[in-house]
Order: C-alpha cells, then sequence, then structure tokens
C-alpha cells in the first residue's frame, strides 16, 4: 500500500512540472470556458422550445390552436403532461408552457358566446424571451378570431409568469467544461502515458522489480485520479470566482459525479493504450474519441440546437450524461436520484473498457 501511495504521488509532483500539461489540463479548458461566455453570453435564442399540454380531448377549436402553433418556424412544439411541463419551464428547459384547456368556458350572459381560453405559462426572469414568444401565440389567437368573419371573439390567451432561476452562460458552461475536463485527462492524458511507458519498456521492466504489477498499474490509476479531481477543483474555483459561476447544488453529488466520471474515463484511456503500439498513435485515437464527445455531448451549447437526425448519437456518447448529471446537479439543483439511469450508463462504459483492458492489455509491444 505505501508503493502504491508513493507512485501516486510522485505523478500529481510530476505532472504539476509539466507546464504543457497543465496548460491543457487546467488553463486551456478556463480560457475556453471565457472565451466562448464572452462570444455568446450576451446573445438570446432566436428559436423557442414551447410546451404544449393538449387537455382538449380532440376539440376542434384546440386542434386548430395546435395545427397554428406547428406551423410557426421558430417553435419547437413539445407535447408533453402538465406537470412534465411546468417542471421544464422551471428548469429553464422551455421557453413557453401553452395549454389547450378540455372544453370552452361558458358565456356569462345570454346571447354571448362560448369563450375557448388558453393558459400560458412562462418564465418571468427572462421576459425578453417569453414576451417575444407570448405575442407570436397572440398573433395566432388574434388571427384565429378574425378568421371567424366578424363573430364575437371566441378565443382568449392568459398568460401566466413562473418564477425560475435564471441560468447564466457561465451558469451552463461550468459543469460541462469540468466533465470535458475529466474526459479528456482519460482518454488523451493516460493513453499517452501508458503507451510511452510501454514503448520505453518502462512496463516492462516493473515485471521484472518487487513491486507488484497490480500497485503499479493501481498506482497509476490514482495518480490519474487525483489530477482530475485538483484539476476540476481548481477549473471549478476559477469559474464561480472569475467567472461568477453559480452553482446551487451539492458539492458531495459533484464530487463524486466527478470521481465516477474520472473513473469511468481512465479506464476507457487504458482501452485506447491497448489499442496503440507508439504514444503518438494513443493521442491520435484518443483525440478522434474525444473531439466529437466534446462537440456533441451538450459542453459548449444545448443539445436542442443540434440537428435532430445527430440526436440518437448524442444519446449514445458516454460523457453526455456526465455532462447533463453534473449541469442537472450543479446548475439546477437536481438530486441525484434524477440521473441515476445516465451515471449508470456511463459506468457500465467504463467497466466494459476495463474489462477489456484486463483481457488485452500488453506489457511490451
Amino acid at each position: 500500500m505505501r508503493a502504491f501511495w508513493q507512485l501516486a504521488l510522485y505523478g500529481v509532483r510530476m505532472y504539476l512540472r509539466d507546464r504543457e500539461a497543465v496548460f491543457w489540463g487546467l488553463f486551456f479548458p478556463v480560457m475556453l470556458m471565457g472565451l466562448i461566455g464572452v462570444v455568446f453570453g450576451g446573445n438570446e435564442d432566436v428559436n423557442f422550445t414551447v410546451s404544449l399540454v393538449d387537455e382538449s380531448r380532440g376539440h376542434p377549436a384546440a386542434q386548430g390552436i395546435r395545427a397554428g402553433l406547428e406551423k410557426v418556424p421558430v417553435f419547437k412544439v413539445t407535447p408533453e403532461p402538465r406537470e412534465e411541463a411546468l417542471q421544464a419551464l422551471k428548469k429553464g428547459d422551455r421557453s413557453l408552457v401553452l395549454i389547450l384547456p378540455a372544453a370552452p368556458t361558458p358565456p356569462a350572459g345570454a346571447g354571448k358566446a362560448a369563450t375557448y381560453t388558453l393558459t400560458a405559462y412562462f418564465d418571468d426572469s427572462r421576459p425578453q424571451i417569453s414576451q417575444a414568444a407570448l405575442s407570436i401565440v397572440e398573433k395566432i389567437v388574434g388571427t384565429a378570431n378574425l378568421s371567424l368573419s366578424g363573430a364575437p371573439p371566441v378565443f382568449a390567451l392568459t398568460a401566466h409568469g413562473v418564477s425560475t432561476q435564471n441560468l447564466s452562460m457561465f451558469d451552463f458552461l461550468l459543469p460541462g467544461i469540468m466533465a470535458m475536463t475529466l474526459m479528456q485527462t482519460g482518454l488523451l492524458g493516460v493513453s499517452w502515458v501508458v503507451a510511452s511507458y510501454r514503448e520505453k519498456l518502462v512496463l516492462k521492466r516493473v515485471l521484472s522489480t518487487p513491486l507488484r504489477a497490480s500497485s503499479f498499474m493501481g498506482g497509476l490509476v490514482a495518480r490519474f485520479t487525483l489530477v482530475n479531481l485538483l484539476q476540476v477543483a481548481i477549473i471549478f474555483i476559477l469559474g464561480t470566482s472569475i467567472f461568477k459561476a453559480r452553482v446551487v447544488g451539492s458539492l458531495p453529488v459533484l464530487a463524486l459525479l466527478s470521481i465516477i466520471g474520472s473513473l469511468s474515463f481512465l479506464a476507457m484511456g487504458f482501452a485506447v493504450s491497448t489499442f496503440s503500439r507508439t504514444p503518438e498513435a494513443a493521442n491520435l485515437l484518443g483525440s478522434v474519441i474525444n473531439f466529437p464527445m466534446m462537440f456533441l455531448s451538450g459542453t459548449f451549447w444545448p443539445r436542442e440546437m443540434i440537428p435532430a437526425a445527430v440526436q440518437p448519437l448524442i444519446n449514445a456518447l458516454p460523457l453526455t450524461p456526465l455532462v447533463e448529471a453534473m449541469r442537472g446537479v450543479g446548475a439546477s439543483g437536481d438530486p441525484l436520484s434524477d440521473h441515476v439511469g445516465g451515471i449508470l450508463y456511463l459506468a457500465a462504459w467504463g467497466a466494459i473498457a476495463f474489462l477489456f483492458s484486463l483481457r488485452y492489455f500488453r506489457w511490451e509491444k
């Protein structure tokens, strides 16, 4: 056990002395977060995600309104139940929630027509987005009333604001950057080091020493896990202190997610190293896997901005559940139970990679 910790601490010291590793592991992610935040932080989306709660049971008036909404190019209409829609709105995942009632409101007096009243819920912390989306719905309602050839208005719209957390660009970016850093150390860091040790016959020499191979490999895993946690901690401190990113969720849960993510991607890095005979080949293969996940897993922008045809691929990427879990916990205060399925999926990737490495790991070229 003493040799295990000595190797782990030695590896951390070597990492801190490597200026290039420190740059790519610490300063590059922070610079990237700052650059994206400065460029895109003040921009609002031009598209609106609208939850449609259809409780009309096929009422003709409701179907007409629904058809009108689906023809609006900037609306992405998502049919879903009331509770799920309101919960998504509170998390900042919806621009508007529109409820189509079961039946028109009875007339207030004789000779008056029944009024079909739509109810809209919006995020009052984002007034520009909310008012823009509401104005489009109001035009649809107004057009429907005008089409009735002079009859009294039979469609109406009521709007209610819902208080939510106003998510800034840095609030959104920080958890994604942390998850990306965990991935890069595994896919690029450990794969390069293991391939380099193999090429320089370090791994072969280890087998000829009294040091057990399991202690050496365990120390290597511990080294990179400690480095990962150190990197994530520094990025977290810089993100919250310099860029004023807010974290409302549980810090222990974020630490647990960091450990799970680190171990999973380290296992994948070991698997990558088994395919690679040289450090350059390991770096190339790791980069081929790393870059698509970096840009497609929601690290820098919402998944909703990526074409629907690519969404199945996004769901399959192991980085996606880690990004979503860390962002859900950190930025929205989600409990860990909301992301158990995704974390188990990530852990399964790590377990499969570990078993593969255990079976095919090579101590020499």
